[in-house]
């Protein structure tokens, strides 16, 4: 009596069969195992815990709050600033430069705001992160907090400038009143 052993193509399958079930009883569960350690990288900040993840959004929240309460000082230099023009204005002084400085620095700070605002969706969304405070998706929190820190540091430096350029307007006008002159143009062509 001859044994008969099963053709090739039936070995082949089974152990093909076993090897895919090897790869999804290692490496599928290994992938979505995120607990409290760094598995999965985040583009853009790389391989952080939850933990980590949750201060940077704590940080961001207090940036947001510490931004707010600039904002609110800018406004109140504006108000000064404008009593300054007024009082100015009404002493029969010229106050094209101050009044061009000042439209330009509240105009900028309107730009920032609005960046700012964009910054408190960006962070107050809770996007990828519970009600509770903790990472829900890892991917979707670290993308929100790599927007919501473009926005406020955007809104940071257009802020610092604007303050800057108000600054370089008052002198150039304190340069004008004192001098009792503009400034002087080249005295002679090259």
């Amino acid at each position: 009596m001859k044994l008969r052993l099963p053709s090739n193509k039936y070995i082949l399958s089974a152990i093909g069969l076993l090897v895919a079930l090897a790869i999804l009883l290692t490496i599928v569960p290994a992938a979505y195992a995120e607990g409290n350690g760094p598995l999965t990288p985040i583009p853009g900040l790389g391989r952080l815990s939850n933990e980590t993840l949750v201060r940077m959004h704590q940080k961001e929240v207090n940036w947001y709050n510490d931004q707010e309460d600039l904002f609110k000082k800018a406004n109140s230099l504006a108000e000064k600033f404008q009593a300054l023009v007024t009082a100015e204005a009404a002493a029969q002084k010229d106050v094209t430069i101050l009044q061009e400085t000042l439209t330009t620095f509240q105009n900028e700070i309107g730009a920032c705001r609005e960046i700012h605002n964009v910054a408190g969706a960006s962070i107050f969304s809770l996007a990828g992160f519970g009600s509770n405070g903790l990472v829900k998706d890892r991917l979707v929190a670290g993308q929100a907090l790599i927007d919501g820190r473009a926005s406020l540091k955007e809104s940071h430096f257009r802020l610092q400038k604007a303050i800057d350029d108000l600054s370089k307007g008052f002198a150039k006008w304190r340069h004008t009143r004192i001098s009792d002159y503009r400034t002087p143009g080249p005295t002679k062509t090259p």
